[in-house]
């Protein structure tokens, strides 16, 4: 029998590395939105806009990365608890030669691509796609680094490199568009916190990259663990991304800078509650594999998911102008009236996406073909309607609102008493 002494230990050692990953998340988050609203004051509607756009690129670029990362961190889990660090060496090595090469294949791509780019979104020229190309193959790289360190547990480390990256970001972003660099200065800060964060990885996993005796294993299962993941976060990052771009190829400069300030607002809502979708996914994967009641689970996330949205919706509807010129300043005050509208639209695809990661860790998947149908109709409807911004929040409003109900009745048809089919194992 396990002592309470000890018991109360491995529960302090369990709240301890779930502060560290909070407290430093927040720290990079907090420094991206302060970047955000740095860029959003001295660029202007016009630049930042364009600034908007540039990182829809990069979202779409990363998101099947993240979700190799979340395959590496239960591969790594896994041979730590065997002790097969041989195999952890082996996965590290390999992925970073492979995940290189694919960085450089995409940057080229990207760069070959760049006049098409930049003349669909109306950019002054091709060099902030030039610059953003450079970024590809870190950020294809940190998940790589972050997957292992999670998964042997580091926690300070991993927590380490998310700080540095938030702050690289932020302190050579003003840097740079302070001394009159502009947009290409805060692409080049960005660039920087992956180079410095990637780097920082690198150090930590050293002891990994020395292990002599690596032992090889079939790479292929990892990706066959994390392609329905792939194919769920990548249409989930269309509906809060392809937006932007749309506004910005239908709209002028100054409208669609309004709303990029409008966007990045309203996803403060989604990015507050997004890490409760994370916590909840292994818990209810634990509870599905052992036949245990799990949607209890679903019911206290759906809870914390709408008290962290609600008090930001109320906030946005009652303080909306003080908002707006406390973050971005007196241009930007036509969109006060907006911002709350948005805040609802993200809320609603928080609890979505809530929704989403509770199917999808009790390895339900055919939820992926309402997302998908979801984004090819909000796709259809900004390219036919699209002659006002409050058009465009309206047309998110309806399919928010229809995708979240939708979920939630697929939801609600899962009988517990009878598990699912578990994800298979190493």
């Amino acid at each position: 029998m396990v002592s309470l002494k000890l018991l109360f230990k491995k529960k302090n050692k369990l709240l301890q590395d779930s502060f560290i990953i909070f407290s430093t998340m927040m720290v990079m988050n907090l420094s991206g939105y302060f970047y955000h609203f740095y860029m959003g004051r001295s660029l202007g509607p016009e630049e930042y806009g364009i600034l908007g756009s540039l990182l829809a690129i990069l979202y779409f670029i990363i998101v099947p990365v993240n979700t190799i990362q979340t395959g590496i961190t239960n591969f790594v889990s896994n041979f730590k608890a065997k002790g097969e660090d041989g195999k952890i060496a082996y996965l590290y090595i390999k992925a970073i030669k492979k995940l290189f090469i694919y960085g450089v294949l995409i940057s080229l791509a990207l760069i070959i691509l760049s006049p098409l780019l930049t003349s669909f979104l109306h950019l002054p020229s091709t060099t902030p796609i030039i610059i953003l190309s450079s970024m590809i193959i870190f950020a294809l790289l940190i998940p790589v680094a972050r997957g292992i360190l999670q998964g042997i547990q580091n926690f300070k480390g991993l927590g380490i490199t998310f700080i540095t990256e938030g702050l690289i970001k932020l302190i050579f972003g003003i840097i740079f568009v302070y001394i009159g660099f502009k947009i290409n200065g805060a692409i080049t800060a960005i660039v920087l916190s992956y180079v410095f964060a990637f780097i920082l990885g690198l150090i930590l996993l050293k002891p990994i990259a020395k292990i002599k005796r690596k032992i090889k294993f079939n790479t292929k299962e990892l990706y066959k663990y994390s392609l329905p993941v792939l194919i769920m976060l990548s249409s989930l990052t269309v509906f809060y991304t392809v937006d932007i771009f749309l506004v910005k190829h239908f709209f002028d400069v100054v409208q669609a800078g309004y709303y990029a300030a409008i966007s990045l607002l309203g996803k403060i809502a989604f990015f507050a509650s997004w890490s409760i979708s994370i916590v909840m996914f292994p818990k209810v994967v634990e509870l599905n594999t052992t036949n245990k009641k799990h949607k209890h689970i679903l019911n206290k996330s759906l809870l914390i998911v709408l008290s962290i949205c609600i008090p930001i919706i109320l906030i946005y509807f009652i303080f909306s102008e003080l908002m707006v010129y406390i973050l971005f300043g007196i241009k930007y005050l036509k969109i006060s009236n907006m911002i709350g509208w948005f805040a609802i639209i993200m809320s609603l695809f928080s609890l979505s996406y809530t929704l989403a990661f509770y199917n999808i860790s009790l390895n339900r998947k055919k939820f992926i073909y309402f997302l998908i149908f979801f984004n090819i109709l909000e796709i259809i409807l900004i390219v036919l309607f699209h002659n006002t911004l409050w058009q465009i929040i309206w047309i998110l409003m309806f399919i928010m609102v229809s995708l979240f109900l939708t979920l939630l009745i697929y939801t609600l048809k899962i009988k517990e008493n009878k598990p699912q089919i578990e994800l298979k194992q190493i």
